[in-house]
């Protein structure tokens, strides 16, 4: 019976168009990825793949601080999705960065080869930064609506996590240490 229904959640799930992720913690993030920066989003273009059968987003990160790997001054961020020619694609759990936007990085290297990176784990592996007046900068881990985890439950919504910068560096930087 829990195999039923674990069968037709994850039909529900796929007709629904949502993505499942499993949830990642910082430490996971920071050993999957080979470059984890803190940077801000200078500029974002979109442009098909070479069959034209997706489109994807590069944003170029301004780095401004490293927490682990040797990246240059600035990455070029690459993600499913966007719009080109008159058309656009999305893709649950992928939110392309706005220029201006501080985030959180945990990166590795696009498959292309192509000296693009990709964000770990979707939208976990892209911590916004946020400033609240009374705590001030807060990291937002990116928790989309459309992005569903698996639990024992069942699947829920993926909703994120809440922390501030500074336990988020230590977290990081702990876990680097540690590989």
């Amino acid at each position: 019976m829990r195999r039923l229904f674990a069968l037709l959640m994850l039909l529900l799930t796929i007709a629904a168009s949502a993505t499942t992720v499993k949830p990642l913690t910082i430490e996971e993030l920071t050993i999957a990825a080979s470059v984890v920066v803190e940077g801000q989003a200078a500029e974002s273009w979109s442009s098909w793949n070479a069959q034209h059968s997706l489109i994807y987003t590069f944003t170029r990160i301004r780095v401004t601080k490293t927490l682990k790997g040797q990246p240059s001054e600035a990455v070029v961020l690459k993600q499913v999705g966007g719009s080109a020619s008159g058309y656009t694609q999305r893709v649950a759990g992928v939110n392309p960065m706005k220029a201006g936007d501080v985030s959180v990085l945990f990166l590795r290297p696009s498959g292309a080869n192509d000296g693009t990176m990709v964000i770990v784990g979707l939208m976990q592996g892209n911590f916004r930064v946020e400033l609240e007046a009374a705590s001030g900068s807060t990291v937002v881990n990116n928790g989309v609506g459309d992005v569903h985890q698996p639990t024992v439950q069942g699947v829920t919504q993926y909703r994120g996590a809440k922390m501030t910068l500074r336990q988020l560096e230590t977290r990081v930087q702990k876990a680097a240490a540690n590989e």
